[in-house]
């Protein structure tokens, strides 16, 4: 009788120091090894194919635990199974700040066991209805005074920029699988309110964002954070940047608005084709049957943009900017769950803030806890907030327009550092 294969067992610091394990080996023939549960994988060939997009790549070389857990159902364990390797060494399974993390995850049992993983199918269908009204009001003004009123051309644009912001809020719950558990429903909803209604590609938005979940605010891996030279939010870009030829910084900036890295394909579905093709029929539709002129057109295509951008800007940048920038080491010795809360900004909640921002104002719980439904943060958020102060990890919450100031506070800084940066040069 043979004698089973003997499973080959690895040390944290083999893990992390991928350089030495692939010495001698070509590019492409490298494992990609992350550590899951104190079992090691090797996901090199699973990344063109990996639904999340380019985020598997975050954790290679890492302790990828939590984030799997985070945001894979049970049947995702099947498909990993097919690309273990071997196992983390018993003398080598602890992690820093563990105890922490474990009450988290315990927190997170709990919540499942009250049932607030699952959603109220009332409260979504007014939310999309409400949506839609917004919509419906939007083009009944520019169908009734359209072609007379500059005017009700501004007020429609503005209502429609308006129903988009809001969209992308709703368009977030489904394509997080918060509303159905059925992932079918919830990506092609999420098509529908993302796609057809707000005219974004939920393929491209799901690689960006989920990147940004994996690794928040950690420089050089959140594509959220990478918008330098546009903007800058942490000295580590002034450092990184500042002998950077201009020719170079450009190129940088095409990579973060396609945000397509090497070694990840981001697969355009059918349905997502046909989806942002029904978004621009409906949109250019309106302006030419509705408005005609050609001036009020212009308007009513800038003001509807400019609104809606300006909207989604201002509850973008209350989430994380101008909190902690983590560098890539600093990460690696920080758990999962720390990263996700002391990277995030909560904003006091109240009828028009959970409105406005869609839920994402409580934005430390929807970190920890992604695929729970928004109308549930409101009864979780004591217990994360306690949590954090008994551990002694920063949960920081203020008011919209405080955080605002934080923001701008922090550019100011910035600014600051980089004039001094200049005239030292």
């Amino acid at each position: 009788m043979a004698a089973a294969p003997s499973v080959r067992t690895f040390t944290r610091a083999e893990i992390l120091n991928a350089e030495a394990l692939n010495e001698g080996k070509k590019d492409a023939e490298a494992p990609f090894l992350m550590i899951i549960d104190n079992k090691v994988y090797d996901v090199r060939e699973f990344v063109p194919d990996h639904p999340g997009g380019s985020v598997i790549l975050t954790h290679v070389g890492k302790d990828g635990t939590d984030v799997f857990d985070t945001f894979h159902p049970e049947a995702a364990w099947e498909t990993l199974a097919n690309f273990y390797v071997g196992d983390i060494h018993e003398s080598d399974r602890a992690i820093k700040n563990d105890d922490f993390a474990a009450e988290v995850r315990k927190l997170r049992t709990l919540f499942q066991s009250l049932g607030y993983y699952d959603s109220s199918k009332a409260y979504y269908a007014f939310k999309v209805s409400f949506n839609l009204c917004i919509w419906g009001l939007s083009a009944f003004i520019a169908a009734k005074w359209g072609q007379t009123s500059l005017l009700a051309n501004i007020v429609s644009a503005s209502l429609l920029g308006v129903f988009w912001q809001q969209c992308g809020w709703l368009a977030h719950d489904f394509l997080h699988h918060q509303v159905f558990h059925d992932r079918f429903w919830g990506d092609h909803l999420g098509a529908f309110l993302g796609g057809v209604c707000q005219g974004f590609s939920s393929s491209w938005w799901k690689d960006k964002h989920n990147t940004h979940h994996a690794a928040p605010n950690v420089y050089g891996e959140d594509p959220d954070i990478d918008t330098h030279p546009l903007l800058t939010w942490s000295e580590h870009a002034l450092e990184m940047f500042s002998d950077v030829p201009d020719e170079e910084l450009t190129q940088m900036w095409s990579r973060f608005m396609a945000h397509k890295p090497a070694g990840a394909r981001v697969p355009i579905s059918l349905v997502e084709q046909l989806s942002l093709a029904m978004h621009w029929t409906w949109y250019l539709a309106t302006l030419f049957l509705f408005i005609k002129d050609p001036v009020h057109m212009v308007v009513y295509f800038l003001v509807s943009q400019a609104v809606c951008g300006n909207l989604l800007a201002i509850v973008f940048s209350l989430n994380h900017n101008g909190m902690p920038v983590i560098s890539p080491e600093e990460a690696v010795e920080m758990d999962f769950f720390t990263k996700q809360i002391i990277t995030a900004r909560d904003v006091h909640p109240g009828l028009f803030a959970d409105w406005f921002t869609g839920g994402l104002n409580y934005q430390i719980e929807y970190h920890l806890f992604p695929s729970m439904p928004r109308h549930h943060f409101s009864k979780i958020q004591p217990a994360v907030e306690s949590l954090c102060r008994k551990y002694g990890v920063r949960y920081h919450t203020t008011g919209m327009m405080a955080g605002t100031a934080e923001v701008f506070s922090r550019l100011n800084q910035i600014s600051l550092a980089a004039s001094k940066l200049g005239k030292s040069a």
